[in-house]
């Protein structure tokens, strides 16, 4: 049992889950908090119903992840000449549609387009603001930029397994550096980012997910901080 006091600094772990992988319940066993497939990327909506009550009943915080309706690439798919309207307005009716769930967290192209995106990504953030759900996301982006200015709670989010740029950017997938694979390395990273984000992400997608997951957990509760949403 952790000996947890009201003065220790808490930090949150989530991880993507209702993708179609089996890791979902083992992860559920490990973080604080759930980023649940809409059924859109991936996934599907009874999927998603059923790990909501699942969170419900495990206490853990659950968030939609919203993403593009592409599930050919799961929703990583970058198209360069623009999203279609089809897309954008199955993404407003995701969020619109989000109910019961504590935060918003977008996926894939959708997250990195709400990044960068300061023209065309209007019509979303626009039923974010509607919704007025909090926004887990990557700090100095459009995301806080975005969600401060819409008095949105902004959670700032950081990648354990993944790699960074030198201005604190992604790599993009399928790029050297992109993936982290060594437990060491990723548990290096997560303490490195912990001191500047309040949620750190572990993907679902991961053969080694909850092996990851645990991995994390243990490193940042040997360093002192407490593990909640």
């Amino acid at each position: 049992m952790n000996n947890y006091s009201p003065a220790m600094r808490w930090i949150d772990l989530n991880a993507d889950i209702g993708e179609g992988f089996e890791h979902d319940l083992g992860l559920m066993d490990v973080v604080s908090s759930v980023n649940i497939c809409s059924g859109f990327h991936a996934g599907s909506p009874k999927l998603c119903h059923e790990l909501l009550c699942t969170a419900g009943e495990k206490g853990i915080r659950a968030g939609l992840h919203v993403g593009f309706p592409d599930p050919g690439s799961m929703g990583r798919r970058e198209l360069h000449e623009g999203y279609p309207e089809t897309w954008i307005s199955s993404v407003v009716v995701q969020i619109l549609e989000a109910g019961v769930f504590a935060y918003i967290k977008p996926h894939g192209a959708l997250y990195h387009w709400l990044a960068n995106d300061t023209v065309s990504t209007r019509t979303v953030w626009d039923a974010l603001d509607e919704m007025e759900k909090p926004f887990m996301g990557l700090s100095g982006t459009e995301h806080e930029f975005q969600s401060r200015r819409r008095g949105l709670r902004f959670i700032r989010e950081g990648f354990a397994e993944r790699g960074y740029n030198a201005e604190g950017g992604l790599l993009p997938r399928g790029t050297v550096g992109a993936e982290l694979s060594s437990l060491s390395e990723i548990q290096a990273q997560a303490l490195r980012l912990s001191p500047s984000v309040d949620s750190i992400c572990i993907h679902g997608d991961r053969p080694d997910a909850v092996l990851v997951a645990k991995a994390v957990r243990t490193a940042l509760e040997r360093s002192g901080l407490g593990v909640g949403a």
